[in-house]
């Protein structure tokens, strides 16, 4: 996984928690994603005549359990979000702002 666009400061977020980040937001796509296709197909498949139980009963339930897979998502996420600060926190207390330097390319 290529890490373009990543912060360069040592200690904020090591890779693996890059990575645990970037795969809870896919995770968090691909299930939005699943449960929308799921849920148009449900609406082709009932029967105009038909009361619409057996279809309300599996929104109820795909409902049911994308809440829950969002929820550990979410939880991922406000650990990592959590990891961060403390960092932030730790750098900020631990020394003055350090000085900015251009980017490589720009230096030439």
């Amino acid at each position: 996984m290529t890490r373009s666009g990543t912060c360069s400061e040592p200690g904020i977020f090591a890779g693996s928690e890059i990575t645990e980040l970037c795969e809870a937001i896919k995770d968090i796509h691909r299930l939005l994603a699943s449960v929308g296709d799921f849920l148009v197909e449900l609406d082709g498949a009932e029967a105009p005549g038909g009361n619409g139980l057996q279809v309300d009963f599996k929104r109820w339930g795909v409902r049911t359990i994308a809440e829950d897979l969002l929820a550990r998502q979410y939880e991922k996420l406000d650990r990592i979000v959590a990891i961060y600060r403390q960092e932030q926190e730790k750098m900020s207390e631990g020394r003055g702002p350090r000085p900015v330097e251009g980017h490589p390319v720009l230096r030439q």
